[in-house]
């Protein structure tokens, strides 16, 4: 009979997968009998889930113990929290009491996969709640950012919300125009979420493409929040300001 112990010995690689596959996972015993489970599913903070397992030996208990409302809470963005929480607790099946979002009647011989359906609806309640705040900050930015622009340029000067087609022929939606005769600078609000920045480097960069591009400007809100990296991307499209910036530095950005 070949027992597992066989395989890996022969196969040094399964060892090796074996090992990594361990420490994709981490368990460490919490307050009582219950066991804390770190799983390799993200939130879009970047931390880790962290599932609370208790009960058994027949049923258990898999809750993610409050995690994807603490994300929320850390986010500054609780006020969404308990509609995006409820709607994934539905579509995925599992319950949610107005902080976590568990499952106690998780069944020995399935835990495994009870375990995955709760993580993935605690995953998934962080994304939608990120996702909606961020669509806020950006609609704030966006009035803010045209009304700065007006205070600075003057109303004649700034046109809201234009369409600019890029090398691609695709009409792209800006927050504003400033036009000084037949020179044209087109601005764009970006706030730190991941959608924001992605869509903001893609018109933007598609604009840079023209054989004679407008100057691109992009607005970033809360500067510090966004990675080196992000600044990076944003930056080889577009001129980078911050959105409080002075009178004065906007005049240079759109010089």
């Amino acid at each position: 009979m070949v027992t597992n112990a066989d395989v890996v010995s022969r196969h040094p690689l399964s060892a090796v997968a074996d090992e990594a596959a361990r420490a994709l996972v981490r368990v460490r015993l919490g307050p009582g009998a219950d066991a804390r489970v770190m799983l390799p599913v993200l939130y879009p903070s970047g931390a880790s889930v962290m599932l609370r397992v208790g009960g058994g030996p027949k049923e258990y208990m898999v809750t993610d113990d409050g995690s994807a409302a603490r994300e929320a809470d850390m986010a500054g963005a609780t006020e969404f929290f308990h509609r995006a929480a409820r709607e994934v607790a539905e579509q995925c099946g599992v319950r949610f009491d107005g902080n976590e979002l568990f499952e106690i009647d998780a069944p020995a011989d399935n835990l495994p996969g009870f375990m995955a359906i709760v993580a993935d609806a605690s995953r998934r309640a962080a994304q939608l709640v990120a996702e909606r705040h961020a669509e806020k900050l950006d609609r704030k930015l966006k009035v803010g950012l045209a009304d700065r622009l007006i205070d600075v340029f003057g109303q004649r000067a700034i046109e809201i919300r234009p369409q600019y087609s890029g090398a691609s022929t695709h009409p792209w939606s800006f927050d504003a125009a400033a036009r000084f005769g037949e020179r044209i600078v087109l601005f764009a609000g970006v706030t730190p979420s991941a959608v924001s920045i992605s869509s903001a480097y893609l018109k933007l960069d598609d604009v840079r493409r023209l054989a004679e591009a407008p100057k691109t400007v992009a607005v970033l809100t809360r500067p510090s929040a966004f990675r080196q990296d992000q600044r990076l991307i944003l930056g080889r499209a577009a001129a980078i300001l911050d959105a409080k910036a002075t009178d004065e530095e906007f005049r240079r950005a759109a010089a």
